[in-house]
């Protein structure tokens, strides 16, 4: 039996991020939340990584990328998700665009 994608897979668009503009803007995502705890803790992004565990590496690394998400890239307001659906959108069922279009769209908050 196959194992379907769930209406949350958002593998295809991670892997899109590995472009060199989506990478290079994640790295400042991270840094712009990590940053303050390597400024107060005089720790790299990765070491932090390395003090807090695999679980929490995963929570602010998850968090980072959705405000990646949400952001449009000056000067020509791209927007990594709207990137991604116009050229590899054709790949993914109608449910996953929908959540990644809603993802698009929120506003990062406690």
């Amino acid at each position: 039996m196959s194992r379907l994608k769930s209406a949350h897979d958002l593998s295809g668009l991670m892997k899109y991020m590995g472009r060199a503009l989506w990478d290079e803007m994640m790295d400042e995502m991270l840094f712009a939340h990590l940053g303050p705890a390597c400024e107060a803790t005089d720790l790299e992004p990765d070491d932090i990584f390395d003090v807090i565990g695999d679980h929490w590496q995963g929570q602010l690394w998850g968090c980072a990328f959705e405000d990646l998400l949400t952001q449009e890239l000056e000067p020509e307001g791209l927007n990594l998700v709207d990137e991604y659906l116009k050229r590899r959108g054709w790949n993914e069922k109608a449910p996953n665009k929908a959540y990644m279009r809603a993802l698009r769209d929120t506003v990062m908050s406690l």
